[in-house]
């Protein structure tokens, strides 16, 4: 099953927007952020689609725990990222990207 993934996505109350900015990525030297300043989540889609899905759940981690005030390091987060995207997978539910891989163009 895959599930649209939107370019505005509310987490609590506020909306991030989830950008594709390989270069903004590649000068912080990751391959995915959570700008809670811009509440703006960006990923890097030129990897396989397994590792981007891990990398978005991982930046939306990040985004619960600042705004439920949960205390737990990057290390756990990734773990937690990589424990739901399994989990995602073998459900065969996928994330589908395109609106956000074309720059918001069928928005």
């Amino acid at each position: 099953m895959k599930i649209k993934v939107p370019i505005k996505l509310k987490i609590a109350s506020h909306e991030y927007t989830i950008k594709d900015d390989e270069q903004a990525l590649k000068s912080a030297s990751t391959v995915g952020e959570a700008r809670h300043i811009y509440h703006d989540i960006l990923i890097d889609f030129n990897r396989v689609s397994s590792e981007v899905t891990q990398t978005f759940l991982h930046e939306y981690l990040h985004c619960i725990e600042r705004f439920w005030n949960v205390k737990i390091d990057d290390n756990d987060v990734d773990r937690l990222a990589e424990g739901v995207a399994v989990l995602f997978n073998n459900l065969n539910i996928e994330f589908d990207w395109s609106d956000i891989k074309d720059g918001g163009r069928n928005e």
